[in-house]
């Protein structure tokens, strides 16, 4: 299973981008290799669309965190698992979507 860091490039007020950071092989946190570059779409219609299907704030986030794991596992073609930024990034997404909850 790949090791991957999540690291934010640009940050707007409706869609953010993450690189994906390969540190499967790497001996420190430092290094890796860039696989990629996936953006996060978190516009008041993409927030409004969740909230016409039931979600609150929580649910939202979840559906966050499931397509940025998605979005992910696409590009390096394969599971993963978090070795760092995850959590980042779903603390930029909460950030800009909680107004509207």
């Amino acid at each position: 299973m790949r090791k991957i860091r999540l690291e934010p490039v640009l940050e707007f007020g409706s869609r953010c981008e993450l690189a994906i950071i390969d540190v499967t092989e790497s001996e420190s946190d430092e290094t890796g290799k860039k696989r990629g570059t996936i953006t996060i779409d978190y516009s008041p219609a993409d927030v409004r669309q969740l909230i016409t299907e039931g979600r609150n704030l929580e649910g939202a986030l979840d559906y966050y965190r499931d397509r940025i794991y998605n979005l992910v596992k696409y590009y390096i073609s394969g599971d993963w698992e978090d070795a760092g930024g995850y959590e980042n990034a779903l603390s930029l997404v909460r950030k800009h979507i909680e107004t509207y909850f």
